[in-house]
């Protein structure tokens, strides 16, 4: 368990909102818009994306990928940057990014030799080169960007950091290995998902080192885990990844502690993520209330990948701000293409303050 890491900011971006409250509650009205792109799919239909109209279609890779992590990561760091900004020159911020996985058809290698310095060219922050870093794992990934995170605060290299995670559908050789896998939602393939766009950034830092700005949220428990058999594996899959990362996270006497009352996860419309988490909430029964709530926003926003982990966790802190969360715990759960799984389990912060900007 992690004893006194709090969220000082959220930030996130997506095609329903160009804020981390407009996102949620764009999400929560179910404002979502797909729009017909250029590119085409294996019958000769425009593939639908829900991608921000504020982007141009020529953007891809590694431009895109910045335009849609720089308005997030300032929302993060708004509170910070003007508290310490006060009393004089910022210290260089270390940043924790998910990517896509490597190995997907698309991915812009410019993004792990240049994401940096656009970034910090962009946002106008001050980035610490020596301890930022990428995670290329999908929506797994954005678990684990969270423990390299925690590692550089436990570990008293730094007072905050910023982790989070940007990604986008919309380029035409994901889109394309996508439809040959029937894995867009359409009319033939009820149970694709609809690829999406986004970001989602949050400050953490230990209470302690808090230099007395506003806590949102506090960071309970963090785990990531293997799949031994993800989508695609010959034998079926029992969601055994899934359930020791929800244990993970919600500590070993996770039957014993106070009932989680709400859950948010990555699932969308595909079955086999469907199943795999029914798995694993009916193995980890126990962790939740008889009511617990189960949110599924990547259904209100299209899936937007390796971002899903840290666009789900400033949702919940958002809720939390506006008073509108079914709870004061909420789960975090994400699920990779390939093996990684990750859980977050997040709470109201005790001495809660402020909102967001």
């Amino acid at each position: 368990m992690i004893p006194d890491v709090v969220v000082l900011g959220v930030g996130a971006r997506s095609h329903v909102g160009l804020d981390a409250l407009q996102v949620t509650l764009a999400s929560r009205a179910n404002k979502m818009r797909p729009r017909e792109s250029h590119m085409i799919d294996r019958h000769g239909e425009p593939i639908g994306t829900c991608r921000l109209a504020s982007l141009s279609d020529a953007d891809q890779g590694l431009p895109r990928f910045v335009a849609l992590a720089v308005p997030a990561l300032l929302q993060a760091t708004f509170a910070w940057r003007k508290e310490l900004g006060l009393r004089g020159p910022l210290p260089p911020l270390p940043v924790v990014i998910a990517l896509p996985n490597t190995s997907r058809p698309g991915f812009d290698r410019r993004l792990l030799r240049d994401l940096f310095p656009w970034l910090q060219h962009r946002s106008g922050i001050v980035l610490d080169a020596r301890l930022s870093m990428t995670v290329e794992q999908d929506r797994g990934g954005g678990v684990l960007a969270f423990v390299r995170a925690l590692e550089l605060l436990e570990e008293n290299l730094c007072d905050v950091v910023a982790v989070g995670g940007v990604d986008s559908y919309f380029d035409p050789d994901v889109l394309e290995h996508l439809d040959a896998e029937y894995r867009l939602h359409a009319l033939e393939t009820e149970n694709g998902f609809i690829p999406g766009e986004g970001a989602g950034f949050l400050l953490l830092s230990r209470r302690s080192r808090a230099s007395g700005l506003p806590k949102i949220a506090k960071l309970i428990g963090v785990a990531v885990e293997d799949e031994p058999r993800p989508w695609g594996h010959e034998d079926p899959c029992h969601a055994v990844g899934m359930t020791a990362a929800i244990r993970g996270a919600c500590g070993k006497d996770f039957e014993k502690a106070r009932r989680i009352p709400w859950v948010l996860t990555d699932v969308a419309n595909e079955r086999h993520r469907v199943d795999e988490w029914q798995l694993a909430f009916g193995r980890t029964f126990r962790a939740y209330s008889s009511e617990v709530k189960h949110d599924q926003p990547l259904l209100k926003t299209g899936d937007v990948g390796a971002a899903s982990a840290a666009m789900l966790a400033a949702m919940a802190c958002v809720q939390w701000a506006i008073g509108g969360a079914p709870g004061d715990l909420a789960l975090v759960a994400t699920h990779s293409d390939g093996p990684e799984r990750g859980a977050l389990l997040l709470g109201t912060a005790d001495d809660a303050g402020g909102g967001l900007p």
